[in-house]
């Protein structure tokens, strides 16, 4: 793997390999904690997920109370 991966992130096989724990093909899936990731990390590069479509704004939240000293509904 290019750069250290969270526990709990996903990875993808960069380059197909065969090894004692089984066969991995390109582009598949493992999370990063998992025992195939640990002992091969050279064969891994983290999950980049690439889109065309924009995400959309959060909407504003209301303030749901009045903050000290201020009044509400005037």
């Amino acid at each position: 793997m290019a750069t250290k991966a969270a526990p709990d992130e996903i990875v993808e096989v960069a380059t197909a390999f065969s090894g004692p724990l089984g066969t991995f093909t390109k582009g598949e899936l493992y999370r990063s904690d998992d025992p195939v990731v640990r002992k091969y990390p050279q064969f891994f590069r983290p999950m980049v997920i690439r889109s065309t479509v924009k995400p959309k704004p959060a909407p504003a939240v209301e303030q749901a109370t009045a903050a000290p000293g201020e009044k509400r509904g005037e």
